[in-house]
């Protein structure tokens, strides 16, 4: 009788690796004046790079600085710069760095006479401030391979000799050196929200089920080799740009090889459909967002009345939007002592038919 041959087939199944959340942290760089913002000194890179890949965090960004700046400021129509920018230009820059960054920067250029003479919107991406705040380092390019910035100092009115200044707003939610901002708690669910729509952007493009078992039937290699194998298919398929997971059949031959009906279930659909909910719902959350409505989406809850968009609109207004505006008002009075910056809200009115009326939105 003949012996039975041993028929050797090996399993590698391949992880994806976790996700590592992108956190806020601050650190002394040596030898350099400032502090780095993030681990990377690119924090609000990172910001700004979610801000224009999710659209539920570019819409409420969008909507905050829109109801911030309302119909206007009362001196808004005041030119403050040589470029002809008015003060509510420079405001509209400001408010929006406030919401994205959870803190602006305004750039002051005094006359000979130590009178303020201009001022301009300073990109807050680009400056970085040292432990004091005593001087703000502005740089285009943090990440190149030489930074080179140029340093300023601090607004102080009553330092002599002054030229230009950088007044550089910490917002109400520091606790050392820069600002966070009010949704940080919802980054997670930012970045979720992108890489959905990167998960179904290349499911579309790729047309390759997510789930795969790639038999290979040319022997099982040594453990070395396998290794090797599997991380060159690893960083070639995984991830949402990719779309993927996979289980690797090591087999002595084809008719040894591994045959796997499902994996998983295939009712992604309805997986991603719940998972954007929840990640909308945590974005609003974080943004103290009342209403999704407020940013022209249509509530699938046939109960919803206008009364009620009018209503999430005043207590948006008057919870979020207000304090906001006084923030801004303390900063301008801290440039122009002798003006006091109001803003004129939209005007959201529910009218006897039930219809709503703005002013202007």
């Amino acid at each position: 009788m003949a012996e039975k041959k041993h028929i050797k087939t090996e399993l590698s199944l391949i992880n994806v690796g976790n996700v590592t959340s992108t956190r806020f942290a601050e650190k002394q760089v040596s030898g350099k004046g400032w502090v780095s913002y993030g681990n990377d000194n690119r924090f609000p890179d990172y910001l700004w790079k979610l801000y224009c890949d999710a659209p539920t965090q570019q819409s409420v960004i969008d909507a905050k600085t829109a109801f911030t700046m309302g119909q206007g400021s009362n001196y808004g129509n005041d030119v403050v710069n040589t470029k002809g920018e008015t003060m509510d230009e420079v405001l509209q820059k400001c408010v929006f760095d406030l919401h994205l960054f959870g803190g602006f920067a305004i750039q002051v250029i005094y006359n000979a006479g130590g009178g303020v003479a201009e001022i301009y919107w300073a990109d807050f991406s680009k400056l970085r401030t040292d432990e004091r705040g005593t001087y703000i380092y502005w740089c285009d390019h943090w990440n190149s391979w030489q930074v080179k910035p140029i340093r300023y100092d601090a607004f102080n009115p009553n330092m002599t000799n002054k030229t230009t200044q950088i007044l550089y707003y910490r917002g109400t939610s520091c606790r050392s050196v820069y600002p966070v901002p009010c949704y940080i708690s919802a980054l997670d669910a930012i970045q979720t929200e992108v890489e959905i729509q990167h998960y179904h952007l290349n499911n579309i493009k790729n047309g390759f089920t997510t789930n795969a078992v790639i038999n290979m039937n040319g022997g099982v290699p040594e453990e070395d080799e396998q290794k090797k194998m599997e991380e060159l298919i690893k960083k070639k398929f995984t991830g949402s740009d990719n779309a993927g997971k996979f289980l690797i059949s090591w087999n002595e031959s084809k008719e040894t090889a591994v045959t796997v009906e499902k994996i998983d279930s295939d009712n992604f659909d309805q997986k991603f459909s719940n998972l954007r909910k929840d990640t909308q719902e945590s974005i609003f959350v974080a943004h103290r967002l009342t209403s999704g409505t407020l940013l022209g989406r249509t509530p699938t809850n046939t109960g919803f009345t206008r009364n009620e968009f009018a209503e999430a609109f005043q207590i948006f207004n008057t919870t979020v939007i207000t304090p906001y505006q006084r923030q801004l008002a303390k900063v301008v009075k801290r440039i122009f002592p002798e003006k006091d910056l109001t803003f004129t809200p939209f005007d959201i009115q529910v009218a006897k038919n039930g219809q709503i009326t703005r002013e202007e939105i």
